[in-house]
């Protein structure tokens, strides 16, 4: 069992890291993956409870791999900015190739003995068994999926948005800001408040047939500060919902090259293969 935790969003819900610790503490699962921040204070109080999993922590640039090396987690997930979802603002991330590199240099540069250190997973992007093979080339232990996966039979989503993933190209995937600005107007009121902060944001497919794009770009109006604060302001929660689920589906840069929605079992079969023609 792998248990997943936002940990923003988790102490937004209790003003501390117990429903963590509390989950963690009643499934007792071989794995946890943390993310947003993946605190130090955190790994420390997973590590605390005597349960024994391993720790994955997710993380956006070097300063934070650094980090949760020197905490000891048992894995780092360099996640690039090609990643869908959210991730640290570009200014503050680090795209997939350099980080995942640098990552394995920080753990081959750490002074535990070598079968203590953490393994390495690259992610940001990865869709194919050439995408994976490179994150292996570059030292990573091994490459971890998201919006490939989630355009498969089994993921929980919209069908509708697991089509979107087929039909778009990687010029239509695009980080942003707005996306969170708007949506977090939804959640105050849907979510009991839960909502995405500093410093993160968002990557995904925004569609040509928004009615905010411009002539030659469907970008522009998901990158400007002033049309977010107008929807905010102007917009009911019910608008804002509709615009988002209408105008954006979350995806990595790697969209394009997926071609088809599969069963989670051939993804992972097709891209295991893919990695033996390429090595």
């Amino acid at each position: 069992l792998c248990i997943g935790f936002i940990e923003d969003q988790c102490i937004q819900r209790r003003g501390d890291t117990s429903l963590i610790t509390d989950t963690i503490r009643k499934y007792e699962p071989s794995f946890v993956q943390i993310f947003a921040p993946a605190s130090t204070e955190l790994i420390k109080a997973i590590r605390s409870l005597g349960v024994n999993c391993k720790i994955l922590a997710q993380v956006g640039c070097e300063r934070e791999a650094r980090r949760v090396i020197e905490a000891r987690v048992d894995g780092v997930i360099a996640q690039g900015r090609e990643a869908g979802g959210h991730g640290l603002h570009p200014e503050q991330g680090c795209g997939t190739l350099p980080l995942a590199r640098r990552v394995v240099q920080l753990v081959k540069e750490d002074e535990e003995e070598e079968e203590k250190r953490p393994l390495v997973l690259a992610a940001g992007g990865i869709v194919d068994g050439a995408g994976a093979a490179a994150s292996l080339v570059l030292g990573c232990d091994a490459a971890v999926l998201g919006t490939r996966l989630w355009a498969t039979h089994q993921a929980m989503g919209n069908l509708e948005k697991k089509r979107d993933l087929v039909t778009a190209s990687a010029d239509d995937a695009v980080r942003t800001r707005t996306y969170d600005q708007i949506n977090n107007k939804v959640q105050k009121e849907t979510a009991n408040g839960i909502l995405w902060r500093y410093p993160y944001d968002t990557c995904g497919v925004i569609w040509k047939d928004d009615e905010n794009a411009t002539t030659n770009s469907n970008v522009p109006a998901w990158h400007e500060e002033a049309f977010a604060k107008l929807a905010v302001k102007e917009w009911s929660t019910e608008d804002c919902k509709s615009y988002v689920d209408r105008s954006f589906t979350l995806a990595g840069e790697g969209v394009g090259s997926i071609s088809t929605l599969m069963d989670a079992e051939d993804v992972v079969k097709v891209i295991s293969q893919g990695i033996a023609k390429e090595i």
